[in-house]
């Protein structure tokens, strides 16, 4: 009987020791060509959880040689609670909501996966600084003093830009094959497609219903349902099948489905 208990005991200290292991988060150093998301897809973590435990407000400030954290994950158990995971964690439970995108009545089940916040009183660092430290350079532009980066802007490419109007209705950045494109705001991707004589198209849907959408990629490095953060890659420019170099279109309509000017939005954000 005594040889059952202890059995019994060493299993549960081993399912312990393994839960505590897989809750740890471990360091990652970026690889050459390698973006964030490409990243994020091979730890199986959304690449904005990715981005706040980080830290990162720009992931296309991301280089080859910067070493990021992955976060640990807990798996719940029969019986577990969000209040009881944070206490076994030491970690606060705001902060194993808000990593979590859950709100405070949220419910979990046995199978659920978490992914553990810093514990209180550790601050994540930004990839390829040290602890502590705040950017310097690459962040968004913000829309108000003090907002949050989910309410930031940015232009999706840096080249010169002009008005179009016709089949598409917005700016045209002219560039480089292979340029990176840019998340203009935060948001969910809602498409990603090929469309003829535009090449290959991502759309993203922000908070406020706003679409954002980029024509003529060559390489798309997200997928349908990612949530990404402004600044965030989530192409690379490709030519034009029309010719006339590489191109870059990018429209926006608001959540009724009406087309916005892109200079009069950023510009009447930034002055809110």
């Amino acid at each position: 009987m005594r040889g059952r208990v202890v059995q019994t005991f060493c299993i549960a200290a081993c399912l312990v020791f393994t839960a505590t292991l897989q809750a740890m988060d471990t360091t990652y150093t970026i690889r050459e060509g390698e973006t964030l998301f490409a990243v994020a897809r091979k730890a199986q973590v959304p690449v904005d959880v990715l981005s706040a435990f980080n830290g990162i407000t720009d992931a296309s400030r991301v280089k080859a040689g910067m070493q990021i954290r992955i976060p640990g994950v807990r798996t719940v158990k029969k019986g577990d609670t969000l209040f009881g995971i944070a206490r076994e964690l030491s970690v606060p439970l705001a902060g194993l909501l808000e990593l979590n995108r859950l709100p405070k009545s949220a419910r979990i089940k046995a199978g659920d996966r978490l992914f553990v916040p810093m514990p209180a009183g550790q601050k994540a660092a930004v990839a390829g600084q040290p602890a502590g430290t705040e950017p310097t350079e690459g962040m968004p532009v913000s829309s108000a003093s003090g907002s949050r980066q989910a309410d930031a802007l940015v232009w999706p490419h840096p080249g010169r830009r002009e008005s179009v109007s016709g089949k598409i209705s917005g700016l045209v950045f002219f560039g480089v094959k292979g340029d990176p494109v840019l998340s203009a705001s935060a948001g969910e991707v809602k498409w990603v497609a090929p469309y003829w004589g535009l090449g290959k198209v991502v759309l993203i849907k922000a908070a406020d219903g706003s679409i954002f959408t980029y024509w003529g990629n060559e390489e798309i490095l997200v997928n349908v349902g990612d949530r990404v953060s402004p600044g965030a890659e989530i192409a690379r420019l490709g030519e034009s099948p029309q010719g006339g170099g590489a191109r870059l279109y990018f429209s926006i309509k608001d959540a009724k489905g009406q087309v916005l000017d892109p200079e009069k939005y950023f510009s009447a954000k930034s002055q809110a």
